[in-house]
This record gives C-alpha cells, structure tokens and sequence, in this order.
C-alpha cells in the first residue's frame, strides 16, 4: 500500500511538471494581462552583449515568470496561501481594514538597489525638488504644482504597517522645497478625509476615487486664489457608473475575496459643450464609456493615457488657458478645471515625447498659468522632474 502511494504521489508530480511544461511550450505568449493591467514579458532578444552582461538571464526569468501557465490563478493560490499564514500581504500588497489594498514595495530610485525595495533615494527627491524650482523660476506665467499622495500616504490608518517612509518621503520633500509657495498641499486633507470614512481612494487601485480629485479641484482653486469660483458638490449630479472596478492593487495583491470599488462620475449638464481631443483625435466628451466593459475600467477618464489633450469650449469662448504637465492622477482632475480653464494636459511619462521643457510648451500652447500634477511614487521613480526646465 505505501509502494503504491510512492508510487501515485511521483506520478501525480511527474503529470504536473511536465503538463506544465507541455503547456508552456504549446500556449502563444500573451504580450498583456488584462487582470494585471501591464505589458508582459514576451520572448527575449538573443545577443552576445546581452548575454555576457548577464541581462539575458535575467530577461528568461521575467518572461517565464510572465508567461507561466495559469499565473493569474495562481497569484490568487498564493495570495490565500499568505493569507492563512497570518502575513496580511502578498508580492508587497498589504490587506488593511474594511478590504482596503495598498502597495507598500516600491522601487525608490536608490542606485544599484532591487525593484521593489521599500526606501527612497534622498538625493533623486532632492533633485527633483530642484527641477521644480528651476521650471519656476524660468516660467514667466504662474507656475503650482500638486504633488499627490500613494494609497499608503492617505489611508495609512487602515494598516499596521510603519508609516516612517512615508512621513520621511513627505518631510524631505517639504524641506527641499522650503521657500517656496508653489505646492497644493493635499495629502493631509484626504487623509483626514479618509479617516472621517469618506470614500477618496478606491480600496483596490492606488489612484483617487472621484470624489478625492474633487477635494483636490477645491484646494488648486483655493491656491489659485479662486476661491469664489469654485462649484459645490450639489453642482453636479454624481453617477455610479460601475460596481465592479477591480485596479493594480487587486491584481498583483491576488487577494480575490476584496469586493470591487465603485467608480463614479460627476456630471454637470454642460458636458457637450467642450470639445476635447486626445492626440488630434476628438473624443466623446470628458468619459470613454467602451472602457467600463473591460479591466482598466480607470481609463474612463479622459480615454485613458494620451501625450497630448485638450480640452476648449465649442462656442470659441475666450478662457484662460490651463497647462497641466501630470501623470494619470490629473485624469478624473480635468474635468472639474475645465468648467473655468481651456485646458492642455500633456503625459510626462510618454515615452514618444519629451515634455520637460515647460517653459517652451507654456509658450507653444499660450498657456497663462501651468499646473503640474505628479504622484508621489513618479516622484521617486521617475527621472521626469529632475530634468524640467
């Protein structure tokens, strides 16, 4: 009876391995994950350098990781296995109160470190900060910047987790920018928010829910010194338009039991007066609704991502002219400014175009003040403000 067992347990080990195995080699290579909503690894490039620099090797482990078989189903195994082992996380996803999901690895720009080391490089933020006052000081126009917070900086409250990087992250960016009086401080207020239970970042994706780009909309009016201008929220006429967003934090956290996030929009009746282009091409207003039918159901706003959009009045009539250099934060922004701007949003993360050079795209688009909109963790990332101008 033992022999047999033996016998039945290398089988059944011998089916999976090799059915594993058959399947990798016999399935086509997915070049995207729709559940993990990025590019995957497809098969590497052979070269004489890349193979004595060892970078081969480590594009083979990418793409067998990327492409093993049945990977979206076994994130999930292993996110339960983790689970059950008391660690409340998994692949650096954190599962806080109420279902709330928050990266807490991120890749901190610090030189020759691994990706995903949870730290950040001092001089990269002090550069950065000197990008911003360097593009300032060279623009002739009123220049602010809004520097958004991660899903750990706001709702630190729903985890366990130490909150020192984050403070430290924030604290040395205050302090290298000292002096001046260009930032929309919003970081403390949504926290606050959140803890009063307000709904402001969506519990499985690291971007603002739109009622947290609201609250954001308030402040950059404040510091505009529009204050009077600014429309309340019984203004607009807020619509759920899907109960079943599941973002970036659900998908590489494999936590399936989190119930999906609400996504909303704000509608104030005027919307078929703007005529909004994304890259030459004229959209259907502020909201691309095909996307609620797919998993990137954040790219609603504003068609998702684009070098370039504008957005105007149809009538021709004569607004100023908002600049807006910003990552994917500025999206569910946008159409609260434009009720007062013209606008011009353009990616900082394209990698078609260089946008870095502020001053020239102020002057190009006849802009009258500019609004930069950037993520906390580009800002650590990312070389984009270390280079503005």
């Amino acid at each position: 009876m033992q022999r047999k067992l033996s016998f039945l347990t290398v089988f059944s080990f011998c089916c999976l391995l090799f059915g594993f195995a058959l399947a990798f080699l016999i399935l086509p290579d997915r070049p995207f994950s729709d559940q993990e909503n990025r590019s995957l690894r497809t098969f590497p490039a052979w070269s004489v350098e890349a193979l004595l620099s060892g970078r081969l090797g480590e594009e083979f482990n990418t793409y067998f990781a990327d492409q093993f078989p049945l990977r979206d189903s076994l994130v999930g195994v292993k996110g339960v296995a983790e689970l059950s082992l008391g660690k409340g996380e998994n692949n650096g996803v954190l599962l806080g109160k109420n279902g709330q999901l928050a990266t807490r690895l991120f890749d901190g720009g610090l030189p020759g470190a691994e990706v995903d080391l949870d730290g950040f490089d001092v001089a990269r933020i002090q550069a950065a900060a000197e990008g911003l006052r360097r593009a300032g000081a060279r623009l002739e126009i009123p220049f602010s910047v809004l520097l958004t917070g991660r899903t750990i900086d706001v709702a630190e409250s729903a985890f366990l987790y130490p909150s020192d990087v984050s403070h430290a992250l924030q604290q040395t960016l205050r302090d290298a920018l000292r002096g001046e009086d260009f930032c929309v401080e919003t970081i403390p207020l949504l926290r606050e928010k959140y803890d009063a239970g307000e709904y402001v970042y969506y519990r499985t994706d690291h971007h603002w829910t739109t009622l947290g780009a609201y609250y954001a909309y308030v402040e950059v009016m404040k510091h505009f010194g529009m204050e009077e201008e600014i429309l309340p929220v019984d203004a607009f006429e807020r619509q759920a338009v899907s109960t079943c967003f599941y973002g970036t934090a659900w998908s590489a956290g494999g936590m399936k039991h989190v119930a999906p996030d609400t996504v909303e929009i704000w509608i104030r009746g005027n919307e078929r007066d703007f005529l909004i282009t994304a890259d030459g091409k004229e959209l259907d207003g502020f909201y691309s609704r095909s996307y609620l039918e797919k998993k990137d159901q954040y790219s609603l706003f504003l068609d998702g991502t684009h070098d370039v959009v504008t957005v105007t009045k149809r009538t021709g009539e004569t607004r100023p002219t908002l600049l807006i250099p910003k990552d994917s934060f500025a999206n569910p922004l946008a159409p609260f400014l434009a009720q007062h701007f013209d606008l011009v949003l353009l990616n900082l993360s394209s990698t078609r175009k260089d946008f870095c050079d502020l001053s020239h795209f102020a002057a190009h688009y006849g802009a009258d003040r500019v609004l930069l909109v950037y993520t906390l963790e580009n800002v650590m990332t990312a070389d984009k403000l270390t280079r503005l101008k």
